[in-house]
């Protein structure tokens, strides 16, 4: 039987940060599944599809994102762009080497996990993107990067502005969903202007050679996201470098598919994905 409830544990980054990872564990596993978050979220959110995946035979780790979630020090900040990969990349490579790796980017997660496949396919038997923010109806535009650019220029990377998406409503329909975000004490609602200055870079590394991601891809969509651009992502997919590429779209849904009133179709086709990267030679 697997826990309903993770296992908290941390780990040591490449500078010696001490980051939190939620665990679900199996002796068992066929493959591990990491997870990486949005930018307003973190583990939390997710527990139910960690669960689901968890009791169908995978290890299931959620990086909490330094500076978010749980990891409370140095809230909304980050030095470089490069810390963010070498975080994900220190806790994969500690990993098993006998059984796949399977990689989960949720909305800025996706960004995240896009340009770390993008590095290092080597660690990696899978890339899964929900509801990604790699194209973004609520990017920067380039006044704002201006203003950016601008503030960095005049010494203000530590000050906080806030996260562009502010209203429970961008996350989900569900009314219950709404309270939870709003009222939820470890939401990321702040960031330092370094911090948005090095999401733009990670987001220009991450788009820029879609041909250059050589593992199988899902992309999972919401018809009625108010914060993805699908089109712009389904365009971006279809050029990656891999062949194996499966995308799926939900109707009616919005940009957080765990806060739907009946997700199991959701976490039914990413347990199903997921079984098919993890055991190749079941393969049709």
């Amino acid at each position: 039987m697997t826990s309903s409830r993770p296992l908290l544990t941390s780990y040591s980054a490449q500078d010696g940060v001490k980051l939190v990872a939620r665990v679900w564990q199996r002796n068992d596993a066929i493959a591990d599944v990491v997870y990486l978050h949005g930018i307003v979220s973190h583990g939390g959110w997710y527990e139910s599809s960690c669960v689901n995946l968890a009791e169908r035979g995978f290890q299931v780790h959620f990086l909490e994102r330094r500076g978010s979630g749980l990891n409370i020090k140095n809230r909304g900040d980050v030095d470089h762009w490069h810390t963010w990969m070498s975080d994900v990349s220190v806790y994969l490579q500690a990993l098993p080497s006998d059984r796949p790796r399977i990689l989960l980017g949720i909305s800025w997660g996706g960004i995240l996990a896009t340009a770390l496949v993008r590095r290092h396919p080597e660690m990696l038997a899978g890339l899964g993107l929900i509801c990604p923010g790699l194209f973004s109806f609520k990017a920067a535009n380039r006044l704002q990067r201006v203003a950016l650019r601008a503030a960095a220029a005049l010494g203000l990377n530590a000050v906080k502005v806030q996260v562009p998406l502010q209203d429970p409503a961008l996350f989900t329909n569900s009314v219950e969903g709404q309270r939870y975000v709003a009222e939820d004490p470890l939401a990321l609602r702040k960031i330092t202007v370094q911090f948005a200055k090095q999401n733009l870079a990670l987001l220009r590394y991450a788009v820029e050679s879609p041909e250059e991601i050589e593992v199988p891809v899902l992309l999972m969509l919401a018809s009625d996201d108010p914060v993805t651009d699908n089109v712009r992502t389904r365009a971006f997919v279809a050029r990656v470098g891999h062949r194996d590429r499966t995308i799926i779209e939900y109707a009616g849904a919005s940009h957080t598919l765990e806060f739907e009133d009946d997700p199991s179709q959701y976490f039914s086709d990413l347990t199903a994905w997921c079984t098919r990267i993890a055991r190749p030679e079941q393969r049709s």
